[in-house]
């Protein structure tokens, strides 16, 4: 260390005896915050140097800012092609421009933070939702409760969207619909005498919604009882709420994404692009809410769980190399198995997402799934028949299970 020391002081002690750093540019940055960080460097802790630009009316930051004046001004005083000119009017042009620059670029970043900020306000409330769900605690039931209710009201006031008199209300395909979509039994809507406005049949309604959802709660907490595991419905509360609030959620972002790649659009009619993102955004945070609150609601309301008996695990058993079968001869398709549990705690709920599709379960051979899972994988064939295993290509994997090429293992010298 003490030699490098050295070595570094003669350098700089050479550096001084030669005048310092001097730095030559050719262009100016855009920015005068860079331009003076280049300077910095030509006079550190009061070493000397110096530090000058050349520059052209054609570059870029003189062509687009700063040239008109200085053009015209060569032009009354006669200055020639390639002419060096030198003083503070160039100077003071060139701080203009940099400073035109860097206001357009500020502007640029300000309108980019003001298009996110309205995703981020949307996202604290989705965020804010999860961690209700994550907690699982009171707060968790209490926002539930003010879904399931939401969703109710909603859907009892649209159903009756156009209908001016009591006479119109088509009191039993309300019941239907709520039993259909929800199980939610209300045959009190169907009584005038107990139900005569819209306004009473919303609070029948939510009166019901609150009931089945504390039969709901009640349920999955006896069940948790008997398989003996504590808090099942904060649990499956919690799942629910979780996969719908994700679900919808990224729906929505790419929603957004694809309204922020069309709104610029809107300029051509004479409309500000962010005023009119900030309205539609707001619009479908809206959808997004009142498609959370029903969804939730349908699917919690509707849940069922089952614990399923523990099964062995099925035994690795090597699958053996089938024999080719000719050219031009059917294959049968393989009959899908029945795909194995995790064990005596799973829960099953349902009815699945709408969004999820039916997926078939991975085959295991023939049958309906009752014998053993076989994975079908071709294991190593050993190293003695490696070497004599035909039908192998000099560039395919080696037999023996090394990893190698066929060539470069068991393979090499054939």
């Amino acid at each position: 260390i003490a030699r490098l020391r050295d070595e570094a002081q003669r350098d700089h002690e050479t550096v001084v005896g030669l005048g310092g750093l001097h730095i030559i540019g050719t262009e100016r940055h855009e920015s005068r915050r860079i331009d003076r960080q280049l300077r910095g460097r030509s006079g550190r802790q009061g070493d000397p140097g110096q530090s000058i630009f050349f520059l052209s009316l054609e570059d870029d930051l003189m062509r687009l800012f700063g040239s008109d004046r200085i053009a015209r001004w060569m032009d009354k005083s006669g200055a020639e092609e390639g002419e060096v000119i030198t003083g503070g009017l160039v100077t003071r042009a060139i701080e203009q421009a940099q400073k035109r620059v860097e206001l357009q670029n500020f502007q640029q970043r300000k309108r980019l933070l003001e298009y996110d900020d309205v995703m981020n306000q949307q996202r604290e409330v989705i965020y804010s939702l999860r961690l209700f769900a994550l907690e699982r605690g009171e707060e968790l039931k209490a926002e539930a409760r003010r879904m399931i209710e939401a969703a109710l009201e909603r859907s009892v006031r649209q159903f009756f969207v156009g209908a001016d008199r009591p006479e119109e209300y088509d009191r039993g395909g309300l019941r239907e619909a709520l039993a259909l979509q929800y199980l939610v039994a209300a045959d009190q809507v169907t009584d005038a005498q107990a139900a005569p406005t819209i306004d009473k049949m919303v609070e029948v309604v939510n009166a019901e919604g609150e009931e089945a959802f504390k039969r709901k709660v009640e349920y999955l907490a006896d069940f948790g009882k008997q398989i003996g595991i504590p808090e099942v419905d904060s649990q499956v509360l919690s799942q629910v709420m979780l996969a719908v609030l994700d679900e919808r959620w990224k729906d929505h972002l790419y929603d957004l994404d694809q309204l922020r790649n069309a709104i610029q659009y809107r300029a051509w009619g004479q409309k500000d692009p962010l005023v009119e993102y900030k309205r539609e955004a707001f619009d479908m945070f809206e959808d997004l809410m009142r498609d959370i609150q029903s969804t939730f609601t349908e699917r919690f309301l509707k849940i069922q769980v089952s614990a399923e008996p523990d099964r062995p695990e099925p035994p690795m058993v090597p699958a053996r190399r089938a024999p080719s079968a000719p050219r031009g001869t059917p294959t049968s398709a393989p009959s899908p198995a029945t795909a194995p549990t995790s064990g005596a705690d799973d829960l099953f709920m349902g009815p699945p997402p709408r969004a999820a599709a039916a997926v078939p379960a991975a085959s295991s051979g023939s049958g309906a799934g009752n014998g053993p899972m076989v994975r079908s994988s071709l294991g190593p064939v050993g190293r003695e028949a490696a070497a004599t295993v035909p039908g192998v290509g000099r560039n395919d994997p080696c037999p023996c299970g090394s990893g190698k090429k066929y060539k470069k293992c068991h393979g090499a010298g054939r």
